[in-house]
């Protein structure tokens, strides 16, 4: 049992353990059994050295770099109305509760962003009320303290405990205690302008009209403690939430524009801003949700309104940047995330002149793509990895998100350091290997070694830099179907996550073989663009396939060569970047799927197979990437990326040097 238990049987914790070795951390993991856990640093806070652990050799290569730590059972954690987790605490001094209610603890992934007045429902607080006295009767406190929690099915189960100490927490509640009992607030932290003193910056706030003069003011921000040049901590309070959030934000811009520190413009990035997409048909995230309308800050996602909260938001005065979007008409889907995209062009199977153009980030947007993937294949000589980085870089920066495989077709493959593992690691958008030709005449044949060789420089590589560090590869027209990569399975530790092959809709053989696959813990990803892929999932649906295992890509600006019995080859084109619409749109009218089984497989499957933060849903604290969808049709008339808006009906962002599209279809 844990102190905490010993203390009081009745207050729930998470099973866990303290880990002061590799030993004690692979057996806690064999202990506790679980497919995910949470480690944790014994003495640390705000969420910082808070990792999600998925298997035990990440353990294994643990250097406990903030001392020892907890290994404790992973929880499915309750949410609040606005999607975020909810976390209330409470706090105490010299014995005495601080304060009548509860305030939340923001977490946003596994870091804490700041406190707010609690929205726990009533029953949730007596039951925290309950655990308090009872850790406060058995730890008989003379000083300050408090105590954090986190709801799961309902029901309370403390995470942190802070025994003797004044916490983050204490300040904000103690200030709103006595100057704004009755009103909300919002509690920041944030790095303090080297400009100026707590003097100068008071001044500057009175004068833009945001300070709160503590037993004057009803609203306003108040610094709650300063260090020029370091560090900061703010509070804003008002007569409810939104509010706060205007003066957070009026705030925030106050602090910026008094940091010396030099931000350097670039592409698209924008200022911190609010859209918000109101009156949605319907959102899909991809499940459908209740919300109808989207509030957007900077890049971010940070919430899914009710009427009340869109009404007042849509309401707030011009001086805050906000763009309103009408959504009438329409559904909400997330961008889609292609993981299979020849952004520097491919093909050259002809000779030079076959050599397929090199992607536009207009032509993307146009085609629903907020996230690609970008990749080589055939030619590893006229094309580089060096041009597919940069190429990755530019994406970025003209608006969409870019990551890239290195690699190519052939094995032993190229690389831009000298291996597939120094890749991963040290090229920031670089997730993996790929993509690695297997059963086709075009790839270098590789054996068994080979392939096991390229398949642990990704997995050791990801599991470095803490990324997917997944091969991925093209399955040819040969007759070995899968037989390559099912014996490296077999007789190696590899496990089949490691692998991703992509074109498994090519034959009936190697959908059948796609099917074992997947059933036995793999994942698969089929080609969009033709009626294979549609009839590979409706089998897969109906044989009872784990459809969370298969996602679907585009292969755009790739070549689309046909080749006779014979192997010659008859016909020649190139893939333009509208097949993952086109897929949509076929799946939902001709095979009368819902769009909540259709979406998976183009957004949230590869954003959580290949670790893609952020990407691939609709919800709080996810990056804004949303497609705005006729609600009769299934045309794509809004894109929103990034937190921008880069299509309308009329006019598609082009980039630089691209020109932007009037009217694009």
């Amino acid at each position: 049992p844990s102190v905490i238990e010993e203390i009081d049987a009745t207050i729930r914790v998470a099973k866990g353990f303290v880990c002061s070795t590799i030993d004690d951390l692979v057996e806690a993991h064999r202990v506790l059994d679980c497919k995910r856990v949470v480690l944790k640093p014994v003495f640390g806070g705000g969420g910082e050295g808070v990792l999600l652990i998925d298997e035990v050799e990440q353990l294994r290569m643990y250097d406990f770099p903030m001392g020892d730590v907890m290994l404790e059972e992973f929880l499915e954690l309750d949410t609040a109305a606005d999607g975020l987790v909810l976390s209330p605490a409470m706090h105490y001094n010299g014995g005495a509760m601080l304060g009548q209610g509860l305030m939340d603890e923001i977490i946003v992934d596994t870091n804490h962003t700041g406190w707010r007045r609690s929205v726990a429902p009533k029953v949730f607080e007596k039951t925290v009320k309950r655990c308090m006295q009872g850790l406060m009767t058995g730890t008989k406190p003379t000083g300050p303290g408090g105590a954090t929690f986190v709801s799961v099915g309902g029901m309370p189960v403390l995470c942190s405990t802070s025994l003797a100490q004044f916490t983050g927490g204490h300040a904000p509640k103690l200030f709103a205690q006595m100057y704004a009992k009755d009103c909300a607030f919002f509690c920041w932290e944030r790095r303090a302008p080297d400009a100026l003193d707590v003097a100068g910056l008071w001044k500057r706030m009175k004068s833009a009209g945001c300070a709160f003069l503590p037993g004057k003011s009803t609203s306003g921000v108040f610094p709650l403690s300063f260090l020029r040049g370091k560090s900061g901590r703010f509070i804003a309070i008002a007569k409810d939430d939104i509010q706060c959030m205007v003066l957070h934000d009026k705030a925030v811009k106050l602090l910026n524009s008094l940091d010396s520190t030099p931000i350097p413009a670039q592409p698209v990035q924008s200022q911190m801003k609010f859209i918000l997409i109101k009156n949605a048909e319907a959102i899909y995230a991809p499940d459908l949700i209740q919300a109808k309308h989207i509030l957007v800050a900077g890049r971010q996602i940070v919430g899914l309104l009710d009427d009340k909260a869109a009404a007042a938001i849509e309401g707030l005065h011009a001086g805050i940047a906000t763009r309103v979007m009408d959504a009438k008409g329409h559904i909400v889907v997330p961008g889609f995330v292609d993981i299979h995209v020849h952004i520097t062009g491919g093909g050259g199977e002809l000779g030079p002149a076959s050599r397929t153009p090199e992607g536009k980030v207009q032509e993307m947007i146009e085609g629903g793509m907020t996230t690609v993937v970008g990749v080589l294949g055939t030619d590893c000589v006229s094309r580089s990895l060096e041009n597919l980085a940069v190429k990755a870089r530019a994406l970025n920066d003209e608006g969409i998100t870019a990551f890239m495989w290195t690699g190519a077709y052939r094995l032993p493959t190229p690389t831009l350091t000298g291996s597939v593992r120094r890749d991963i690691c040290l090229i920031e958008p670089c997730i993996g290997a790929g993509e690695c030709a297997i059963s086709d005449h075009r790839g270098s044949q590789p054996d068994t070694n080979t392939i096991a060789q390229a398949a642990a420089d990704c997995r050791v590589g990801g599991m470095l830099a803490g990324k997917a560090g997944v091969m991925y590869c093209h399955m040819g027209p040969g007759t070995g179907y899968l037989t390559p990569l099912w014996k490296v399975v077999r007789e190696t530790e590899i496990p089949m996550q490691t692998f991703l092959p992509t074109h498994m809709e090519r034959s009936e053989e190697l959908i059948a073989d796609g099917a074992k696959w997947c059933n036995e813990g793999g994942y698969i990803d089929l080609t969009c663009r033709t009626v294979k892929a549609q009839l590979a999932l409706v089998k897969y649906l109906a044989e009872g396939v784990p459809m969370d295992h298969v996602m679907v890509s585009s292969d755009s600006y790739g070549s689309l060569p046909t080749y006779d019995e014979e192997g010659r080859l008859i016909r020649y084109a190139a893939a333009h970047t509208k097949a993952m619409l086109q897929f949509l749109w076929k799946m939902y009218f001709h095979h009368l799927w819902p769009l909540e089984r259709i979406l998976p497989h183009m957004t949230k499957t590869p954003a959580k197979f290949l670790k893609l933060q952020g990407k691939g849903e609709v919800a709080v604290g996810c990056d804004a990437d949303l497609l705005l969808l006729d609600k009769n049709t299934l045309k794509l008339h809004y894109v929103v990326a990034k937190g921008n808006l880069v299509m309308t009906p009329k006019w598609t962002h082009a980039g630089m040097f691209g020109s932007a599209s009037s009217n694009p279809k």
